[in-house]
């Protein structure tokens, strides 16, 4: 079976294959970034106002980009103060001005917007004509997982000779599975760099961010990728934002960047997007979020979960990395013999630990039974996984169905969700999608569905991707937004290609 599924677009493929051919026209990192490469900050171990501030200094900054706020009101405070969850250890999120604080910028990229054009024409990327050069920088940076500080990276790609008159709108742009340890996260993969740089040419500050654990420069983060949970990516993603203050009072940029944020994630990067939705207005107060494209999320993890232990199926090895990664987060790693047969339970964590792609070190199983314990396919077969504990409560709660996290964003007008589903995706079971969205819908998020006819998994965020940058360009106008539950049906999006 296809056990190890990653997610990286025709998109990402394509503009890659092309960088590698024309990177010698542009070589060399960009110019005048005053201090890019240097410390730009104090390092890991402070982060400023420490525990039970409320926010550690909200308001302004010499760089106009606010400073962090963390919770601050009785019901955010509530989750910041207790946000363990399926009986891990207890910790609290840190409050005050180091979160988000960038630890070294590194030049890495300049594009100019010909040569741009010339990859997303070829390419055949549907996106708008390109506007500006573009300079992209590895930024490590100070964030925090389980109330702890922790060194994470994040590609920042900066559209160079924008007009300074006003701010430039963020775009935080989360990736679909890359890899679960070090080195595997965007940052350092020349696909996703040029996909990046796309967009920022296009009139955004794009960042995007490599989440916990996938870290691309040294030293090593000390424990693997926590893959699918919902917290400790979308806070690693909200803090790469932050480094845009730190950024522009080192004068990278040359522009004022914006706290108004626009989301955008396919896949993992999609449970990340929605992610992202459920917690700003806990983790990240200061920053406006004007919209989220969510494309082929996994939103509801019990049902994908079971689907993926009843029978083997694409998303059968996400299953396995899912465990494999986030037991560890939840302080379980001593009981994977409970979800595995030995020896996988030691094989599936050192896998994930040393490659990007486990498939090297683990052989190719040909039933479920030679890889999960009976309790999980029988608690499955049942369509009871999500009640066996602990393992059940790891996908409850990292499902945006089933978590205890509630939603509290006071949505304007303007801010709306799409939720984006290929119908020929064997990856993410569209149908279990379809519910997933109308319950969404129903609980209160603002949202549309789309549904790209004929799209397979890789296919759909390319396929939807015009009408993804119009619906983000609608919420960074401040145009009111329709929301509607209608789940219609599957239609040939904007960027299907002809034939």
């Amino acid at each position: 079976m296809p056990f190890w599924v990653q997610s990286r677009s025709v998109a990402t493929v394509v503009l890659g294959v092309l960088v590698m051919a024309l990177q010698g026209c542009e070589d060399g990192g960009p110019a005048g970034t005053g201090g890019a490469g240097a410390s730009a900050g104090a390092g890991a171990g402070n982060a400023g106002g420490g525990q039970g501030d409320g926010g550690g200094g909200a308001g302004g900054s010499s760089s106009g980009f606010p400073l962090p706020v963390v919770a601050g009101t009785p019901e955010t405070d509530a989750l910041a103060n207790d946000p363990a969850r399926c009986g891990m250890p207890a910790y609290q999120w840190l409050r005050g001005d180091g979160l988000g604080q960038v630890v070294e910028a590194l030049p890495r990229d300049v594009y100019t917007a010909g040569l741009l054009q010339a990859l997303v024409d070829a390419a055949g990327v549907p996106v708008p004509p390109m506007q500006y050069d573009v300079a992209s920088y590895l930024v490590t940076y100070q964030t925090q997982d389980r109330g702890a500080l922790v060194d994470a990276t994040t590609l920042v790609a900066w559209p160079v000779g924008a007009p300074e008159v006003a701010e430039i709108p963020t775009l935080l742009f989360l990736h679909g599975t890359s890899g679960f340890t070090d080195g595997c996260g965007p940052s350092t993969d020349g696909e996703a760099a040029a996909l990046a740089a796309a967009l920022a040419s296009t009139g955004y500050v794009v960042v995007a961010p490599d989440y916990i654990g996938l870290k691309g420069t040294e030293p090593a983060t000390g424990f693997p990728h926590p893959y699918l949970v919902g917290e400790a990516t979308a806070i690693a993603s909200l803090d790469a934002v932050r480094t845009l203050r730190g950024l522009a009072q080192e004068g990278i940029g040359g522009t004022s960047p914006s706290p108004r944020v626009a989301v955008f994630g396919g896949s993992q990067g999609g449970h990340a997007a929605l992610w992202v939705d459920r917690l700003a207005p806990y983790y990240a107060r200061e920053l406006t979020i004007l919209g989220v494209a969510a494309t082929v999320p996994p939103s509801d993890a019990v049902t994908q979960g079971t689907l993926a232990l009843q029978t083997v199926r694409s998303s059968t090895g996400n299953m396995v990395a899912f465990y494999g990664s986030s037991s560890a987060w939840y302080g379980l790693a001593d009981r994977l013999d409970e979800v595995f047969v030995p020896p996988l339970d030691t094989q599936v964590p050192a896998a994930l630990a040393t490659s990007c792609d486990p498939s090297d070190s683990i052989p190719e199983p040909t039933s479920l039974s030679q890889v999960f314990q009976p309790a999980l396919l029988e608690a499955a077969q049942a369509t009871a996984l999500g009640d066996l504990e602990p393992w059940g409560c790891l996908l409850r709660e990292n499902g945006l169905t089933t978590t205890s996290t509630s939603r509290i964003s006071p949505d304007p007008a303007s801010y709306g969700v799409l939720f984006v589903t290929g119908e020929a995706d064997n990856l993410v079971d569209t149908p279990t999608e379809r519910a997933a969205f109308a319950e969404l819908c129903d609980g209160g998020l603002p949202a549309n569905y789309l549904e790209c006819l004929g799209a397979s998994h890789t296919d759909t965020s390319l396929w939807a991707l015009p009408t993804i940058l119009e619906f983000l360009g609608a919420r960074v106008a401040g145009e009111a937004f329709a929301p509607s539950c209608a789940v219609g049906a599957a239609v040939v999006c904007a960027g299907t290609p002809p034939g």
